[in-house]
């Protein structure tokens, strides 16, 4: 996003003043949830004009009797859309006046594409990097161990963030773990050509050889999937009281929660099983297994993998999902200081490789909820004064 527009400085407006409608609100959030830039300018704009003030300077928009004499003689629905109209032009006129007045620097800051300054937010450091624990027991830091490895009858080669192997010969037997720390994310290429990516504290155990008829793998938390076609050999994901199986295809898989299970296919067909019961899944569609019950929904592909670029996508989401993704990719341990503050639904979207000061800083601006650090490095969440 390189300019401002004047639909988004009247969305920015209306948020401030409190008069968008619902509609419109949507519209803001999913601009935030795509745009960060977006939401810098926003946090940057409600700092530079106090809510109160902008909402007592503009209350006379809401006013019936200020538009009669701008709308005319006109029939209701068109003088609803001719209002609409006006106000925006009103509302971009008004925001980028009270810019010029009170700052130039912020327009011509956001308009040339240059960062807003923002201040740091000390993350834990993993205390270890990517571990495969081989079969034998024996241990090895991916993260530190670079290039070409031999490890027993294993021929590893770690790089780029991937790992590929290679069983030396054929009584090569024994299953291997990849094990993903906190804000960490790895591949791993298999020895039949699937792929598969791990997000944060996420793990897969594979063996070092599939030479059965059939492929079997472990996965926990979550990873993408792109299994090579082998019809005479299917493929089996099991997950936590869940089996997923393909012969060649890709989809996510998510087992984050506590006794649930989430498969979303983008190609090919799967079928989930859960105890007894089993549902085939076909592209587009996400199969949630939840205590042994499995539904079936649409996914949005751009909000489902959007982990893969780095960005988690949510809406309408609390609290608590928030405070799992900050520890899974920031190692932050966080605290509500009010329990009311679980009632709170918030549509948006964390970005893993930048810093997470300017999350926390939308989040006080758009909801009004204090965010602090205490002495054990603790993130609270309290309600703004």
């Amino acid at each position: 996003m390189s300019t401002i527009s004047d639909y988004h400085q009247y969305l920015f407006l209306g948020k401030i003043t409190n008069s968008l409608t619902a509609e419109e609100d949507r519209e803001l959030q999913e601009l935030f949830a795509r745009d960060e830039q977006a939401q810098v300018v926003f946090a940057e704009l409600v700092k530079r004009l106090p809510r109160e003030q902008v909402a007592q300077s503009f209350s006379h928009l809401n006013d019936p009797g200020y538009w009669k004499n701008i709308s005319g003689e006109i029939h209701d629905q068109q003088k609803l859309v001719r209002q609409r109209k006006v106000i925006r032009g009103i509302g971009a006129f008004l925001v980028i006046g009270i810019i010029a007045a009170g700052g130039w620097w912020f327009m011509t800051q956001f308009n040339t594409g240059k960062q807003m300054p923002s201040d740091t937010v000390a993350v834990t450091t993993p205390a270890a990097g990517v571990v495969l624990q081989l079969a034998d027991g024996s241990r090895i830091d991916l993260s530190a161990s670079k290039g070409n490895l031999q490890k027993g009858q294993l021929n590893l080669d770690n790089d780029n963030n991937t790992l590929s192997y290679r069983a030396i010969g054929e009584t090569a037997v024994g299953i291997n773990t990849v094990k993903v720390p906190v804000a960490m994310d790895y591949k791993v290429n298999l020895s039949d050509g699937s792929e598969i990516w791990l997000n944060s504290t996420s793990s897969l155990s594979f063996p070092s050889k599939f030479t059965q008829n059939k492929r079997e793998v472990t996965i926990t938390g979550e990873a993408y999937c792109k299994i090579a076609t082998n019809p005479k050999q299917p493929f089996i994901v099991h997950l936590a009281g869940n089996t997923v199986e393909v012969t060649g295809t890709e989809f996510n898989v998510n087992t984050y929660s506590a006794n649930t299970a989430r498969v979303a296919l983008v190609e090919g067909v799967v079928h989930l099983s859960a105890g007894q019961n089993k549902v085939k899944i076909t592209p587009g569609l996400q199969a949630v297994s939840e205590n042994g019950k499995i539904t079936q929904a649409p996914f949005v592909a751009e909000k489902t993998l959007s982990w893969r670029q780095g960005i988690y996508m949510f809406e309408a989401a609390g609290l608590d999902e928030i405070s799992a993704v900050l520890m899974r990719w920031f190692g932050i341990q966080t605290k509500l200081d009010d329990p009311l503050l679980l009632q709170k639904k918030f549509t948006g979207a964390i970005y893993k490789n930048k810093p997470l000061s300017s999350f926390l800083d939308n989040i006080k601006v758009i909801s009004h909820i204090n965010t602090y650090f205490d002495e054990k490095h603790v993130l609270h969440f309290s309600v703004a004064k």
